[in-house]
């Protein structure tokens, strides 16, 4: 358990708590992310995290975490036209993917619970993203044919949980794909960290799941994910010492709202 959990939360027991409240809120049924997560390590057991790469590409340097809310396509404008895009290290959350390869950026991050675009996220993999790839009760189907496909080539990818892992199988804390990627860069010591497309309102951006076409009303149990996701980020944001600004105007607690890049020296 000490090498599968690695996180900014103190110990197991206190994601743990927060797991067992979102299981509460939600109706998940943890037997079956336990099994998951189980699955899940027979296709993997043997594929050791390679957490020494995303250390040396993290520590130290700034990261743009993407989310897929309706600003996303605003935020990614403002980041391209300052130049700061080939500055920084770029982690995208799943869906947000796709809006970044559409104007020929490949993140260096993809955080995945593979319901977005595929095609943008094995797009991105083929050009060197890294991947982290999340397993869960409610995408087991999908999981086992993407892992089967990636371990035919290089293995650049580390698979998550939200329950008790199974080394090689690591939890960093997080539930939301954007949520999650904070979690994980903050455990590798990032200088600053900028949010670009994370709104956690009720509209839920075009770019969060395959179907949609526009911006969308979010559903009730989508709005309690935000929400989740929300407090997640604030609850890190609160326990951590790295800076984290957005520039989205839902803001977490513990987390600085910016207009424009002015307001940080990211040099």
């Amino acid at each position: 358990m000490e090498r599968s959990f690695i996180s900014i939360f103190k110990s197991f027991a206190d994601w743990w708590s927060i797991y067992r409240g979102i299981v509460d809120k939600l109706g998940i049924d943890t037997r079956m992310d336990e099994f998951a997560t189980f699955l899940a390590y027979r296709y993997i057991h043997f594929i050791e995290p390679s957490l020494d790469c995303f250390k040396s590409m993290i520590t130290g340097r700034n990261v743009v975490i993407f989310g897929a809310g309706p600003s996303l396509e605003k935020h990614i404008n403002l980041l391209s036209s300052s130049g700061i895009l080939d500055k920084v290290i770029l982690v995208a959350a799943d869906g947000a993917t796709k809006a970044l390869v559409e104007i020929g950026v490949v993140p260096h991050i993809v955080v995945t619970d593979l319901d977005g675009d595929l095609d943008a996220i094995v797009y991105s993999y083929s050009k060197g993203s890294k991947l982290f790839i999340h397993i869960h009760g409610d995408n087991i189907e999908v999981f086992t044919r993407f892992i089967e496909e990636l371990k035919r080539g290089r293995k650049d990818f580390i698979v998550t949980t939200q329950v008790e892992p199974l080394y090689p199988i690591l939890n960093f804390g997080g539930f939301t794909d954007g949520d999650r990627a904070y979690a994980i860069t903050l455990v590798f010591k990032p200088s600053k960290i900028i949010f670009a497309g994370m709104d956690f309102g009720n509209i839920i951006g075009k770019y969060s799941k395959l179907w949609l076409t526009k911006n969308e009303v979010a559903s009730q149990r989508k709005k309690v994910k935000l929400s989740i996701a929300f407090e997640i980020v604030s609850i890190l944001a609160c326990n951590t010492k790295t800076k984290t600004y957005t520039l989205s105007d839902t803001v977490p607690r513990c987390v600085e709202r910016i207009d424009n890049l002015d307001q940080v020296h990211l040099q």
